[in-house]
């Protein structure tokens, strides 16, 4: 098993370095990382893995730009955990083929609910930080 842990704050820090390059807005793309990785910690924490995936896929206006990018590197972490890897589509798949990873893949395994819920808050915690820091 990998160190989740160090999983976690490398994707955290792609996230952070990535904000502005894909964001038409600049330096304000951090304070919209930051915001949209509370928000999507918050869904995380209150409604489970599936519903905070929804969340990314359902962000608009400023958000929209950054949201495939928390998308991307929470993919990017989960392909770290054993038994996944060769199930879970690329960072850019559509919305069905990534959500239907999570329906087959992730729910139907209580310990693996569990284990990404945990790396996923983790990665989000931290690019919290990281955006504050930025």
């Amino acid at each position: 098993m990998p160190n989740l842990e160090r999983v976690a704050a490398q994707c955290a820090q792609a996230m952070v370095h990535e904000a502005p390059q894909e964001a038409p807005h600049g330096n304000k793309a951090i304070e919209v990382l930051e915001r949209l990785a509370t928000k999507a910690l918050g869904v995380l924490q209150q409604q489970g893995v599936y519903a905070s995936m929804l969340f990314l896929y359902s962000r608009t206006s400023d958000e929209a730009s950054l949201a495939p990018v928390i998308r991307r590197q929470l993919l990017a972490a989960a392909r770290e955990v054993p038994g996944l890897t060769e199930h879970i589509p690329a960072g850019n798949a559509v919305q069905s083929a990534v959500l239907g990873f999570y329906t087959e893949h992730v729910l139907g395994d209580l310990d693996m609910v569990l284990l990404i819920r945990g790396l996923y808050e983790q990665t989000l915690i931290y690019a919290r930080y990281g955006a504050k820091a930025a």
